[in-house]
């Protein structure tokens, strides 16, 4: 429990500096538009204009242009509706109800989307709330109430498409952050197996929940990059990106279902036979890879270094050097999962799934350059992996031009470049 509750605290710090910065202009807009009704044209107390500003703009970066539309009509449709019911009939249980009937039935005739029903009803029957308690609201007419509301949504809308955003930053800082607690699992895996601890390993299923929802999150942040990129033309060119976090977003997925794997395996065999200090090891081992893999990412940097010692590492990974005893093969299950550990990592670097198993230590026959799923299967990526196999070489063959992907260090691409170089 004390784990899942610190994942979630440094969950909570993570939507929280994400969201500093779009809140803040939210609430600068919100502003601007209650001074433009109040001292610019003239109207008293337009509540209406920054509550629906703020609605509409929401908390996130990625604002999408439709959503800000919705937000928009629903709550100048409430207003509207709201009014009138009020003016026409006053404020009382009934009318409460009248509102609630037919305003999300109106709302949801204007459009099909919930946002839209939903605002409707709420605005409709919080301005009927305020016109009732406030006596002096009824000098005001509908349109003294709705041109407010209105005013409010486009000054959304017209933010919303001139303010720059940058739709790869809000997916990937969760897909960095998500790999870098997937390695802070696996580091306190570590310890916890070279302890032979099976109390330790137990409390990690807390951790591992945080992780799932980490993930959830990210999904759903990417989710609307996509759609934001798909509507704004000059955000166009961030889709290579996004493909890409889709693809690493998958690959962590997956890690976290064999890191829950090798969490259940490991507390059962340290519980038997102790400490496993080998394959402890190993295991602190694949944590650093997957903390600068988790860095290149926050970064944009390729992470060719992490790249080339996963490599080593996978060729090392036999898991007959493991078994201590001929009768108990079960340390090569925590091996293999560890195995498939270092292939997700390598995919995370940029390689193919064929690529990657091509790596891996006693392979039996399987020859990558030969497998009929190469060219099919989870391919390299677009920007960080290439066609050659092998796909890696040492610091001594950087320069060679027939990798042309990987002729770059890390070094050579800047923190600041949203695109690797080609």
């Amino acid at each position: 429990m004390l784990d899942y509750s610190q994942a979630q605290v440094r969950n909570g710090l993570l939507r929280v500096s994400g969201a500093f910065i779009p809140n803040l202009q939210a609430a600068v807009l919100a502003t601007a538009s209650f001074m433009l009704c109040w001292k610019v044209l003239g109207m008293v107390n337009p509540i209406f204009a920054p509550i629906v500003t703020y609605l509409c703009m929401g908390f996130s970066r990625n604002r999408q242009p439709r959503k800000v539309i919705e937000f928009g009509i629903g709550a100048s449709a409430g207003v509207f509706l709201g009014t009138i019911v009020t003016h026409s009939f006053g404020f009382g249980w009934w009318q409460m109800f009248l509102l609630l009937l037919i305003g999300p039935l109106i709302g949801r005739f204007i459009d099909r989307s919930d946002i839209v029903t939903f605002q409707t009803g709420i605005n409709a029957i919080v301005l009927a709330a305020i016109i009732g308690i406030n006596a002096q609201e009824e000098q005001f007419s509908v349109i003294e109430r709705l041109v407010p509301a209105i005013i409010g949504a486009l000054v959304a809308l017209i933010a919303t498409a001139l303010i720059p955003s940058n739709m790869v930053s809000r997916p990937r800082r969760y897909i960095a952050f998500a790999i870098g607690e997937c390695s802070r699992a696996l580091r306190r895996m570590s310890k916890a197996v070279l302890d032979g601890n099976p109390a330790e390993l137990s409390k990690l299923r807390g951790l591992l929940a945080a992780i799932r929802e980490l993930l959830s999150d990210a999904g759903q942040a990417l989710t609307c990059a996509k759609d934001t990129a798909s509507i704004k033309w000059r955000s166009r060119g961030t889709r290579a990106e996004l493909i890409e976090l889709q693809r690493m977003l998958e690959l962590t997925e997956r890690m976290h279902t064999t890191l829950s794997m090798l969490q259940r395996q490991s507390r059962g065999m340290t519980a038997e036979i102790g400490s496993i200090p080998e394959l402890a090891k190993v295991m602190w081992h694949v944590a650093d890879l997957l903390e600068r893999v988790s860095e290149g990412i926050r970064n944009w940097e390729r992470p060719t270094g992490a790249r080339d010692e996963a490599v080593a590492l996978a060729g090392e990974l036999r898991p007959i050097s493991y078994i201590t005893d001929d009768e108990d093969w079960r340390s090569a299950t925590l091996v293999s999962l560890v195995r498939a550990l270092v292939v997700d990592l390598l995919e995370l670097t940029g390689l193919s799934m064929t690529q990657a198993r091509g790596m891996l230590a006693d392979t039996g026959e399987f020859d990558p350059i030969e497998d009929p799923d190469a060219t099919s299967v989870e391919m390299p990526s677009v920007m960080w992996g290439t066609e050659e196999l092998p796909a890696v070489c040492d610091e001594s063959c950087m320069d060679d031009r027939s990798l042309p992907v990987d002729s770059h260090s890390d070094d050579d691409s800047s923190p600041g470049n949203d695109r690797p170089q080609p």
